[in-house]
């Protein structure tokens, strides 16, 4: 039987999941195959730590450069995570004509540009499904499945970890340290969650799903990026009230006809190119002809919307397109078996290619990018306010007033009474779509009132 030799750095959890797949597995995967994937190397830091997979140490190493300097390796399958080490690995891998395998999403946002176009040079592959939502094949999805049709909107819960806290904070109304804590003992949250709980490890997987989308050239510095540290309880009860449930979401969607209108109807800007041409793209058009949103926070969303029902550490992508419309992608989006099944299907994959002498079957992402990115300040979106004020005459009035000034329209408003005359209360203002910069300046502006006791809390709408 044909063989195709891999070598695998890293035998963390991922790492174990791979190999206990490859062996468990064996027989299904060579009748798929038409042939046997071997295991050639293992690049592992302290081969005399105990593992839940046990490696026979004919083939175990502790140098990377035993993976590049094989012959036998045709597929290096990076495990070990980071920007550093990994790079040097993955580069030296594609320089010497072999395949990568990756699940580093950080790797990816950081330094996929340099890495995609040193592939096409050497004609080799680089596929890389276990770097977002663990076993979900979203990679998979945009690259192949929906390779017709045209991406408007990407609406993702793609981080496990959050949603597990955000849903044990909604269903027990646990306040955000004991739901943390709860993640953490039963191994959903790292010892240091602040890569989740800020929103940067969803930023980082909202910059490769962005690039395969829309064809975008994303770091991570520039999505809009907030955490979820800054929520309370008390948000979970308000956005039940007004039927919404929270998540923390990653967005990016399609926004050139939608800026063209908002920008034609502004007062305050010049429209003279836009108005003459119909469409984006004439003398006064700021932006690129084709533009998205790209940004991550948490996010009210209607609470019968399909996202919304999705709990616990589990991953779900909304994805709508010309053609198809709306499509869901739900499954576990991490842990050793959900993220080492997306891993081997990378590697059966490339087998194939290797196999069949087609590599490049799959083309990579653009080296150029095929759309711009809209101003964060232009974003258009509905908006949470809740507003700490003293209990006086007059303070909804002066903050309702401030809103309309800057064109903010106000959908509902709830407010709580308070038995201590001029004690503080909250007061919460549901708007409709209005513009990010000026709901910021709106918000500055009331939080400097003396009737304000405390920051305002600001919390985006949705509706995927």
């Amino acid at each position: 039987m044909r063989e195709v030799g891999i070598g695998v750095a890293g035998l963390g959890t991922v790492g174990g999941g791979v190999l206990s797949i490859l062996e468990r597995h064996q027989p299904e995967i060579e009748a798929r195959l038409g042939a046997r994937i071997v295991v050639r190397k293992v690049v592992l830091r302290n081969p005399e730590k105990s593992r839940a997979v046990e490696v026979e140490k004919g083939i175990v190493t502790t140098r990377m450069q035993d993976l590049l300097d094989d012959p036998d390796v045709a597929v290096v399958v990076e495990l070990i995570g980071g920007t550093g080490e990994a790079f040097d690995l993955v580069k030296g891998a594609l320089e010497r004509g072999k395949h990568v395998v990756t699940a580093n999403k950080a790797l990816l946002a950081a330094r996929g540009e340099e890495l995609f176009r040193l592939a096409a040079e050497k004609g080799v592959d680089v596929y890389y499904e276990g770097a977002v939502c663990g076993g979900v094949p979203i990679i998979r999805t945009l690259r192949e499945a929906l390779a017709s049709d045209r991406i408007t909107s990407l609406h993702g819960i793609v981080n496990g970890t959050t949603n597990y806290i955000l849903s044990a904070m909604a269903e027990e109304g646990k306040p955000l340290s004991k739901a943390l804590a709860e993640a953490q003992r039963l191994g959903f949250a790292e010892a240091d969650p602040t890569l989740d709980v800020s929103g940067g490890d969803a930023a980082q997987k909202l910059c490769v799903l962005a690039q395969l989308a829309f064809g975008a050239r994303l770091g991570q510095k520039d999505v809009l990026t907030e955490g979820i540290m800054g929520l309370e309880p008390e948000d979970f009860v308000w956005g039940r009230e007004f039927g919404y449930a929270l998540k923390l979401l990653a967005v990016a969607r399609r926004c050139q006809v939608e800026a063209a209108l908002d920008r034609a109807v502004d007062e305050s800007s010049p429209a003279g190119g836009l108005v003459e041409s119909g469409l984006p793209g004439g003398s006064g058009w700021p932006y690129p002809p084709d533009t998205i949103e790209a940004r991550v926070h948490p996010t009210f969303i209607p609470a019968g919307s399909l996202l919304a029902g999705v709990r616990g550490a589990f991953n779900a992508v909304l994805l709508r397109s010309e053609a198809l419309g709306p499509s869901l992608l739900f499954g576990q989006g991490a842990g050793a078996m959900p993220t080492g099944s997306a891993v081997v299907s990378d590697i059966i994959d490339l087998s194939r290619n290797i196999l069949s002498r087609s590599p490049g079957r799959v083309p990579l992402p653009p080296a150029q990018a095929r759309v711009g990115l809209r101003p964060h300040a232009e974003i258009r979106c509905g908006y949470y306010l809740r507003f700490t004020v003293k209990d006086v005459p007059g303070v909804l009035a002066r903050i309702a007033t401030t809103l309309a000034a800057r064109s903010i329209s106000i959908a509902a408003v709830q407010q709580r009474e308070q038995n201590e005359e001029g004690g503080a209360v909250p007061l919460v203002i549901v708007s409709h779509r209005a513009r990010e910069a000026d709901v910021q300046a709106a918000i500055a502006e009331v939080d400097r009132y003396d009737t304000t006791m405390a920051r305002t809390r600001l919390i985006r709408i949705e509706s995927p």
